[in-house]
């Protein structure tokens, strides 16, 4: 009998210790864990404060010490070269006193303008200058920073053809020159329905096509038109001041989600705006000031 209750205590102590070492099928819980949105809202609201800790888009470039972007070099006044053979221009000559401000080297390399944005989309050019337009469409793949040049399209005509041009929706139907089929000047040439012609052999084809009559007009920015004709000095040609469409607001892009470059970029754009930097660049090469934005109310707007 004691060898019975014997057998019987020590199967019980078998079972008792089994049952305290089983794991709990109940999950541990914790504050801010007892349901599911609660979790999700958590991750959710730490996902800016995990994208800003993986975003090294300004420490790569300050480790570096040399911000690269990316420009034409033949989009005169604003990216060129210059009798020096040195590049210059407005977007050039503001990148160079951005990196100042932020106490890195600046390394330009030129390109194709077709090419620019592949490039920064690649990772070859950590930015890219060349009066970039903000629009829908690049916005998908880029950022940009704040805009630091306000101005409008307009046409190179020949002088005698001025009368034919008092509006935008005058240039339906005419034979019209382009620096780039990927432009939004070209964009507002197949809108209006103009026939289009790319140019890649510089500015002075592009104008003497028009002297000849090859071609109807050039539509490009009405700044770069302007100081275009200064330094072509020809009076069989002028710019049609009556046609004036599509505002737009220039700024510097790059890759999307390198927002801590941007913030940066930001700070220089807004300290050399403020100081009159960007006034007086603009106005050494554009020859107005392109700081503050345009009267749309004169200004044909397209949506397309």
């Amino acid at each position: 009998m004691k060898k019975l209750l014997s057998i019987l205590t020590i199967f019980i102590l078998m079972v008792v210790l089994v049952a305290c070492g089983a794991p709990d099928d109940t999950p541990e819980q914790t504050d801010g864990s007892q349901n599911g949105d609660s979790n999700v809202e958590e991750q959710e609201s730490s996902s800016d404060d995990a994208d800003a800790d993986t975003d090294t888009s300004w420490t790569d470039v300050e480790e570096r010490g040399t911000l690269v972007v990316g420009t034409s070099g033949t989009y005169s006044p604003v990216t060129y070269h210059n009798e020096d053979n040195e590049l210059t221009g407005f977007d050039v000559e503001l990148v160079r006193e951005i990196a100042n401000y932020l106490d890195i080297d600046v390394e330009f390399r030129t390109m194709d303008f077709d090419g620019i944005l592949p490039s920064l989309r690649n990772g070859q050019i950590d930015m890219a200058v060349n009066d970039f337009a903000i629009t829908a469409e690049r916005l998908e793949t880029f950022d940009f920073t704040d805009t630091y040049k306000h101005s409008y399209g307009s046409i190179i005509v020949r002088t005698e053809d001025l009368d034919l041009f008092e509006s935008a929706h005058d240039l339906e139907g005419v034979n019209a020159a382009l620096g780039s089929l990927t432009s939004n000047y070209a964009r507002f040439a197949e809108y209006i329905d103009a026939n289009t012609t790319a140019y890649d052999g510089g500015m002075d084809s592009i104008l003497r096509d028009i002297i000849n009559g090859n071609q109807d007009a050039y539509l490009n920015d009405v700044l770069v038109l302007t100081r275009t004709l200064e330094e072509f000095d020809d009076d069989r040609l002028s710019v049609a001041t009556d046609v004036k469409y599509h505002s737009t607001e220039s700024a510097m892009p790059v890759l999307k989600g390198n927002l801590a470059l941007v913030e940066r970029l930001n700070e220089a754009i807004e300290a050399l705006t403020e100081d009159g930097t960007v006034t007086r660049l603009s106005e050494e090469f554009l020859g107005a000031d392109v700081s503050e934005p345009v009267d749309e109310s004169e200004v044909v707007q397209f949506d397309f």
